[in-house]
């Protein structure tokens, strides 16, 4: 049997990217050189190709290098951070590099869309049994350098980097479930086709227990732009955006009184014991709690960059570190900063315009890289999602490429080719 470079590197980025989202292979040494090897044969196969992404760079290649070359160059000269901490922002960049090499034809990632379609539900359903095994902290206990965290992710439980790259994967799962028929299934076999519905719902069940509230504000935001915009109406491309703003700022005020109010209508379910998990997280240590926390760590990274902007304060001192964008503008100065930016809202923007008809996954995962680096911080699970799968589901759409119309834009139909 002849295998192919493009199928090599599938290979390749399979075990990659199981490495990088499951919680049983990333801690463990003998995985990570494994996925190192991974990574390097991915990147000798790309050098094989006479017009690989390496041999005909394109700008967001050229960015992502020149960001890496940047943030070593400031690591070897003011040593304020260790390298290793650092590894998950190149990995995520690496992985927007993958992309690159296949942008013309994303479809040839689905082999590697299927293999996690296939392992992330593990980690999801593996997560949500721990709730009621280990208490509604499990996801919180799983981001702390402890021995029960170990224990917790030898067992499949993820944690925040798990759940914050799954709110990226909630607009693919609504469309591939409510728009089937937009989709071409034929690379996957039948029984697998119904992982969307079942990954959708894993997904949902293990945000709202796992207690991280800006996470369910998140969530709150994506359903409604990716279900809106199923079947766009000029009306709802004005107003629905707005609202998920609107939303993100005064839903917290509001959060634990919402769950008030719906207990006495699930009193006598199972529901109603997921409620009060829900709020007893979000009591003890969700978000509600450290708004005032959080506020500062932002406010700190701002008064870091006006301190200078042009360079930014060149490490990691006076930064709050609970903002991915804001981060990057204190460490590194604007220009910096507007690229790191810039390379993260890239695929979905291009996938905005490339994918006609499908505005309801392309804006929603729009509406999280917008949100999602401004409240929180990434990891390179993110990458997987955003530059992985999310490209390669936009391949697998009956319109992809296809020129958007006016009509497309507004009825969410594909316009003749």
């Amino acid at each position: 049997m002849k295998f192919s470079i493009t199928s090599l590197q599938n290979i390749a980025l399979i075990f990659l990217c199981l490495w990088i989202t499951s919680p049983i292979l990333t801690p463990n040494d003998l995985a990570r050189l494994a996925a190192l090897a991974a990574l390097g044969a991915w990147v000798g196969l790309e050098l094989s190709r006479p017009n690989g992404i390496f041999w005909r760079p394109t700008l967001p290649v050229f960015g992502a290098l020149l960001f890496i070359f940047y943030d070593l160059v400031l690591w070897y000269g003011l040593r304020e951070w260790g390298l290793l901490s650092h590894i998950q922002m190149y990995i995520l960049l690496t992985l927007l590099i993958v992309y690159e090499s296949r942008r013309h034809d994303p479809r040839s990632l689905a082999p590697v869309f299927w293999a996690m379609m296939v392992t992330l539900p593990i980690w999801f359903f593996a997560t949500f049994r721990a709730f009621d095994t280990f208490g509604s902290h499990a996801a919180r206990t799983v981001v702390r350098s402890s021995e029960e965290a170990v224990e917790l992710m030898q067992q499949g439980v993820g944690g925040y980097s798990l759940i914050y790259s799954g709110l990226i994967l909630v607009p693919i799962m609504i469309s591939m479930t409510m728009q089937r028929r937009k989709f071409d299934m034929s690379s996957a076999p039948r029984p697998l086709r119904l992982l969307p519905v079942i990954t959708l719902v894993l997904i949902v069940a293990v945000v709202l227990n796992a207690g991280f509230s800006i996470a369910i504000l998140l969530l709150m935001a994506t359903l409604m732009i990716s279900l809106a915009y199923l079947k766009p109406r000029p009306w709802k491309l004005v107003v629905a955006p707005p609202l998920a703003v609107v939303l993100i700022l005064v839903a917290p005020i509001f959060l634990i009184h919402i769950v008030d109010f719906l207990m006495p209508f699930a009193e006598g379910t199972n529901f109603a014991l997921k409620l009060r998990d829900i709020r007893l997280s979000l009591e003890l240590g969700g978000s509600i709690g450290t708004v005032n926390d959080r506020t500062e760590r932002y406010l700190r990274s701002i008064n870091s960059f006006l301190e200078n902007p042009l360079l930014g304060v060149m490490g990691d001192r006076g930064v709050g570190k609970h903002s991915e964008y804001l981060d990057h503008f204190a460490q590194r100065g604007v220009l910096f900063g507007a690229l790191y930016m810039a390379l993260l809202l890239y695929v979905p923007l291009r996938m905005l315009r490339r994918t006609p008809g499908m505005l309801g996954m392309t804006g929603g995962v729009l509406t999280i890289i917008i949100l999602l680096p401004f409240l929180n911080s990434l990891t390179m699970t993110v990458g997987v999602a955003l530059f992985i799968m999310f490209p390669a589901a936009c391949g697998l759409t009956m319109g992809f490429g296809k020129k958007p119309t006016a009509r497309t834009l507004i009825q969410g139909q594909v316009s003749p080719a």
